[in-house]
């Protein structure tokens, strides 16, 4: 019988392994600012959603008269409030984008200076 010691395997050596030990020159970690603006898209299709939800209640709950079905009241409710819920959807999207950037820190240019 021969007595040979056991190696040591890769996952028992302390340490993280030769390839992550040295980083290049140039990498590591940077500050960002991160900017948070709406969706436009969801914005607008919720407006489009409320404008079916609010068109088919009328329609539903509306008799028809006038020479005019359920479902043609339902598509002109639908175009014309439809066509006014997306453009508020886009309007509200852009006025909580301009307060959101109202809100973010300013930050100045590194080596402008103001002439006096």
């Amino acid at each position: 019988m021969s007595s040979t010691t056991p190696e040591p395997a890769q996952s028992e050596q302390p340490g993280p392994p030769e390839d992550e030990a040295t980083e290049p020159e140039g990498t590591g970690f940077v500050q960002v600012t991160r900017r948070r603006a709406p969706r436009y898209r969801s914005f607008m299709v919720t407006g489009a959603l409320i404008a079916l939800a609010i068109s088919g209640g009328i329609a539903l709950t509306t008799p028809p008269s006038g020479g005019y079905s359920q479902q043609a009241l339902f598509g002109y409710l639908l175009v014309s409030l439809g066509f006014f819920f997306v453009l508020l959807g886009g309007l509200l999207a852009v006025l909580s984008e301009r307060r959101a950037i109202g809100r973010a820190p300013r930050s100045r240019r590194a080596g402008r200076r103001r002439r006096v």
